[in-house]
């Protein structure tokens, strides 16, 4: 669905009514400002919280490249929860928060599955941001794409100040996309800032309301974001995803399977223009979206956290949380995670029964069940191969 808002985002940038595609001379431009955008936020992360939205070549280049990024992750994220949506959806009036909202590609993915779901859905969006430039354009991508079905307030704050438990309205769903890792940045109490935050956030839940947490899948972003999910599982906030079996381990395995261990989704994506053309000049690849991302749950008051969570902690109910490996053996190795624990499930790399059953089709991310695997490896290190009597069951391949 980014495809519909293309033209409004080129004509904002451009400042008037031109929605054709980019000149060779302004793809040159706004690639040069995209290659030091890139840099300062996944490289050595100059620009994180640095205000970087206030100058207009970066954020032309946010426009034009991250905004269709971070749309295309946010949609893909709703897969996961599309049920829930669906549910607060058929209210007559929803009410959104986005925290660092930038120029609001969160909210804009938001509300176009949310009208998906009830067409004749009012929703009610509150951006906050320390960028008034990024607000501005935010207001006018609802104003351009949509009509008196959606309104929006835009407020300039600073973030890492604002005390939101003193706001008086309650939210159905409260976003944060890649704006955390922006806040306290390389602050000792960085963490502890960041949880307090969450709890504001949390409080400002209607019963039944949607957190959802994004970040990029950088090694420290996405190891910070587990951290914050280990946190809030424990709160009054039950998970809804990515991961299986959440209740009966509130501490995700990833960390403790190593420092250098982390969990991300990462789609397989046909970028569409300028996000392609852009891509190529500033050599960016560009064939995939990565990201971590949390969903939480506001639970029902009255109701025990349990009572929302999958009635058993299913041994065979896995979440694919790794690429595909090649060992030295000639075996092709994934990673699963059942909620409790990493295990691996391997087949020969030119099994006929593996390929049979889609073995070597899982990604990252597919939720699978598995019946009668093999037993390898030891207890303390659990794995799983095929045989022929190996099937790979319910597969939800969310894309």
């Amino acid at each position: 669905m980014v495809k519909l808002h293309i033209s409004t985002l080129l004509r904002l940038w451009r400042s008037n009514r031109n929605a054709s595609a980019l000149s060779a001379q302004e793809a040159a431009s706004v690639s040069k400002a995209l290659l030091n955008l890139q840099r300062g936020l996944t490289g050595d992360r100059q620009l994180a919280g640095a205000g970087y939205m206030q100058d207009k070549n970066l954020l032309g280049a946010y426009l034009l490249y991250y905004w269709p990024v971070s749309y295309t992750q946010i949609s893909f994220c709703t897969n996961y929860f599309s049920d829930e949506l669906k549910l607060l959806a058929e209210k007559n009036e929803l009410n959104i928060l986005d925290i660092g909202s930038g120029p609001g590609p969160a909210s804009c993915a938001l509300t176009d599955c949310a009208l998906k779901a009830n067409a004749n859905l009012q929703i009610n969006l509150d951006l906050f941001d320390s960028s008034s430039r990024a607000l501005d354009l935010a207001k006018k991508i609802f104003e351009c794409d949509y009509k008196e079905s959606v309104s929006t307030s835009c407020k300039t704050v600073n973030l890492e100040q604002m005390d939101f438990s003193l706001l008086q309205k309650k939210y159905d769903i409260i976003v944060a996309s890649h704006s955390l890792n922006e806040l306290w940045k390389d602050k000792a109490d960085s963490l502890q800032k960041k949880e307090g935050l969450l709890l504001e956030l949390s409080s400002l839940l209607n019963e039944g309301g949607i957190l959802l947490l994004c970040e990029p899948a950088l090694l420290r972003t996405s190891r910070t974001l587990i951290g914050l999910r280990d946190f809030l599982v424990k709160s009054n906030l039950t998970l809804l995803a990515p991961c299986p079996c959440t209740s009966f381990q509130p501490e995700c395995p990833a960390l403790s399977a190593g420092e250098n261990q982390t969990c991300h989704a990462e789609i397989q994506w046909k970028p569409v223009e300028p996000v392609a053309a852009l891509a190529r000049l500033a050599k960016l690849d560009r064939t995939s979206v990565k990201m971590t991302f949390f969903a939480f749950k506001k639970n029902v008051e009255g109701l025990c956290k349990e009572t929302h969570t999958l009635q058993a902690d299913l041994p065979n109910e896995y979440c694919v949380v790794s690429d595909p490996m090649l060992n030295k053996s000639g075996r092709v190795r994934l990673l699963l995670c059942n909620g409790s624990r990493r295990i691996a499930f391997s087949a020969k790399k030119d099994d006929r029964h593996a390929k049979e059953i889609g073995f070597f089709d899982l990604s990252r991310y597919d939720k699978i069940a598995l019946e009668e695997p093999e037993l390898r490896g030891t207890e303390e290190a659990p794995a799983y191969g095929v045989t022929e009597k190996t099937k790979i069951l319910n597969k939800k391949s969310i894309q």
